[in-house]
């Protein structure tokens, strides 16, 4: 082999080696760049998932917490349909009571509601029409402490109960006046009694 031809395999030899550690470099390259990508992307794609959980679970919470608000407000509508219910059936039981029953009652609330000092009771046509007998009498055998109570004999135009006048202000005993004054403490006593 001549002297020249020495020097073309002396460069081609070193010319492969040195392709090949440039492949070898590249390739370690490459594979470094694919273990980097693959880390990359499993870290996205990590947090990809984590971030879906979580917004999948705060939508799940969201949609407990309405359901639970609905069937709440529905439940708390039931409630207070069955009080008016009962509390409607409770006024139509006063209507339909005996004379004597309801003049018992009509008593009651007088004792209740009365104030210091003489008044005059107006009620209606014909809860004066069936008035009992003494009835003003034993009204004032039980209140004669704190007063007097008068029944008025021309009728005022009230659905049933009583109005005491006195003088300077007015006591509105009728019984749609009694029932939304007491309705909080009657759908509470109901609610408590039913409910609990």
């Amino acid at each position: 082999m001549t002297g020249l031809e020495k020097i073309t395999e002396k460069i081609l030899l070193e010319s492969q080696k040195n392709c090949e550690k440039i492949l070898e470099n590249g390739t370690a390259q490459v594979k470094e760049i694919l273990a980097n990508a693959k880390l990359t992307a499993d870290e996205k794609a990590r947090a990809i998932i984590e971030s879906a959980e979580s917004d999948a679970a705060k939508k799940n919470a969201m949609a407990k917490s309405s359901a639970e608000s609905i069937t709440r407000n529905r439940y708390l509508e039931i409630r207070n349909a069955i009080l008016n219910d009962i509390i409607s059936a409770a006024y139509e039981t006063i209507e339909h009571l005996s004379d004597e029953e309801y003049f018992e009652l009509i008593k009651k609330l007088c004792y209740k509601h009365i104030q210091t000092g003489e008044c005059t009771m107006h009620m209606n046509g014909s809860d004066l029409f069936r008035l009992p007998q003494n009835f003003e009498d034993e009204i004032n055998s039980v209140i004669f402490e704190k007063g007097a109570v008068h029944v008025s004999e021309p009728p005022i135009d009230i659905e049933n109960g009583f109005v005491l006048v006195y003088d300077g202000f007015e006591v509105n005993c009728t019984f749609r006046a009694v029932f939304d004054e007491s309705m909080e403490n009657l759908k509470f006593a109901l609610s408590k009694e039913l409910f609990n």
